[in-house]
This record gives structure tokens, C-alpha cells and sequence, in this order.
């Protein structure tokens, strides 16, 4: 038997402009410990939705409920939020001449002495900021400024943690500094955890369970294996990574009968990683022609002219414009 979810937004809806809702009949529920990526591209609703998981706007329609307790509406509170709620925004709301240790002890400062200092030499480490403490948040990378905030929001012990776009223009060092960060708060805590972006490696890469959001509704919600694979339609599919998306009978004239994921439209999902490029003539494949190649590090990501169709490839060696080359099936 399930058991009851620490977090529920049932039914939610939110909209500025009349018969335009931003957040359109939204529902979703986290466990304890669950770390929840919410994907979506600009203006899909993520960050009006946090506002109203945070408990900070009223919805039009809809409740939040936490630990099986439906919260008051944000209008009916002095102040509104909930002290065991944590919103981490974008522009992490640090003051920027107090030092990291001085940030997150302002988040206690309620609290004895004794529990404060030690609260803070546990966040400071869970954290990864023990080797900048004492320095300014003015002066921090902004890798360190978002951890910074996640440990401010995380010194009363936060159940729900919820972060907005929290990888937004980090380098890829910060990125998995603060992947491992929120991964071992989640862990150690037992607190869920909702972020929102717009990058699909982000996505696929922390969540335990996903949500594509598309104009205010959840399209889809599963592992990041089921969006990846199996997605709902072309939109989810292109949302979660490169995608080929062709039509049945031209995949079928050129790559025979398989077990293709079938979308609602009976157009097929090719992923590039499915196809193999061979640069030497091979029996068994089909010859196309290279249109362009880019190097990407560990692979070339080549587009390639096959027949009547267009196909987004991966190969492991360099090929170049009008070059022949053998696809097959991996």
C-alpha cells in the first residue's frame, strides 16, 4: 500500500489574464526523499507554479497539501508561506556584504547559540562551502551563491525544498557541484525536492521522477527512462532530448519493421544513439551523405542526408561535409 505523500498540489490553476491560465488543473505528489525535476520551456508556467507550491500566491482553484494537512490560502496569513516550505530563487536573495557563514546563520538567528553553530558547521559541509565560509557572497561564484541559498533555505530542516532553475549560467563544474549538493540534502534530510528548468540533461540527469509542463498542464509525468523513451507525444519527445521524428512509412521503407516507439500521430521516434555511423562500407546498412558534422566532446553530432529523410546521428569519429557513410541499426 502507497504511502500518504509528504507534498500535494491538487488541481491547481493560476491565471493574470482572464481565460489565459498560466498553471491550468495541475496535480502532483511527492514522497519524502523524492527529488522531482519539473521541464518545461519558457513561459510554460515553472515559476508561477513554485510561487504557488511555496504557498506564497493564492491559487484561482486548487490546494496544497503538506504532511495530509491542507495549507491556508496565502491571503488568510500574516505572512505568506509556510516555515517548513523553502523557495530558492534564481537571483538567490543573498545579502550580499554578509559572508556565506553570516547568510546562513541570519536564517537561525532565533535559535541557541550552541544549536546555531553546529547547525551552520553541518550546512557549511553538506554543502561544499567549508573553503569559502568567510567570504562575502558579493564575491562568490555563482555555483557557490546557489549553494549558498539551498544551505540558508535548508538551516530550519525545510520538508519541501523548491528551487527555481537552479543551473541557470553555471559551468559545467558548478553544474555537478550543486547536482551532488541537492542530491545529499534530499538524502540526508528526508525533505522532497522540486526544481524547475528548461535544460532536459538537467531534467533527466537528478530527478527521480520528471513532469514535461506544456502551457500550464503536466503532459507527462514518469522516471526520466519512461520521458526519455517512451514519450507521450513529439512535443515531450523533442523536449527531452534530440530527436528524430519521422513519418511510419519512411522509416519502414528504410530501416524494415522494428519495435520503433509509435507516437499518437503514428510518427516514429528515431534517438540519435539508436543509429550507428560506420565511415566504411559496411553490407547490411544504408549509404547516406554527410550535411554537416560538430564535435561535442566525447562524440560528433552529424546530420545526414539518407533517401528522402534527414536523420540527427552520433559518431564516435570525424566525418565531414559530403562525406558517404554507412547508418545501421545499433
Amino acid at each position: 500500500m502507497l504511502s500518504t505523500p509528504l507534498f500535494e498540489l491538487r488541481h491547481i490553476s493560476k491565471a493574470y489574464q482572464p481565460d489565459q491560465p498560466v498553471v491550468d488543473q495541475l496535480s502532483l505528489d511527492l514522497q519524502a526523499g523524492e527529488i522531482f525535476g519539473l521541464l518545461g520551456e519558457s513561459g510554460a508556467g515553472k515559476s508561477t507554479l513554485l510561487q504557488l507550491a511555496a504557498n506564497l500566491i493564492n491559487p484561482d482553484a486548487g490546494e496544497v497539501w503538506l504532511e495530509g494537512e491542507k495549507l491556508p490560502l496565502p491571503s488568510d496569513l500574516l505572512i505568506p508561506g509556510h516555515p517548513d516550505i523553502k523557495i530558492v530563487h534564481q537571483d538567490y536573495q543573498l545579502s550580499a556584504t554578509l559572508s556565506v557563514r553570516e547568510n546562513i546563520r541570519y536564517a537561525l538567528r532565533y535559535y541557541e547559540k550552541e544549536f546555531r553553530d553546529a547547525r551552520i558547521e553541518e550546512l557549511l559541509e553538506l554543502c561544499q562551502l567549508q573553503e569559502v565560509a568567510e567570504r562575502p557572497t558579493k564575491l562568490l561564484s555563482g555555483g557557490e551563491k546557489q549553494r549558498t541559498a539551498i544551505a540558508r533555505a535548508l538551516a530550519e530542516e525545510a520538508r519541501i525544498l523548491l528551487l527555481d532553475e537552479p543551473f541557470a549560467n553555471l559551468d559545467l563544474p558548478n553544474n555537478r557541484r550543486l547536482a551532488e549538493t541537492i542530491r545529499n540534502s534530499v538524502a540526508q534530510t528526508g525533505a522532497a525536492c522540486i526544481f524547475v528548468t528548461h535544460h532536459a540533461t538537467d531534467a533527466l540527469g537528478l530527478s527521480q521522477r520528471m513532469g514535461i509542463l506544456q502551457a500550464g498542464r503536466l503532459v507527462q509525468v514518469g522516471t526520466p527512462q519512461e520521458i526519455y523513451h517512451q514519450p507521450c507525444n513529439a512535443y515531450v519527445a523533442g523536449l527531452a532530448g534530440e530527436a528524430n521524428i519521422l513519418e511510419q512509412k519512411l522509416v519502414v521503407q528504410y530501416f524494415g519493421i522494428q519495435h520503433w516507439q509509435v507516437l499518437p500521430d503514428e510518427r516514429v521516434l528515431i534517438r540519435p544513439e539508436y543509429l550507428k555511423v560506420q565511415t566504411v562500407p559496411c553490407t547490411g546498412a544504408l549509404e547516406a551523405e554527410v550535411r554537416w558534422s560538430v564535435f561535442e566532446g566525447s562524440r560528433y553530432r552529424v546530420s545526414v542526408h539518407l533517401g528522402a529523410i534527414d536523420l540527427i546521428v552520433y559518431s564516435d569519429k570525424m566525418v565531414v561535409e559530403k562525406q558517404k557513410v554507412c547508418i545501421e541499426l545499433t
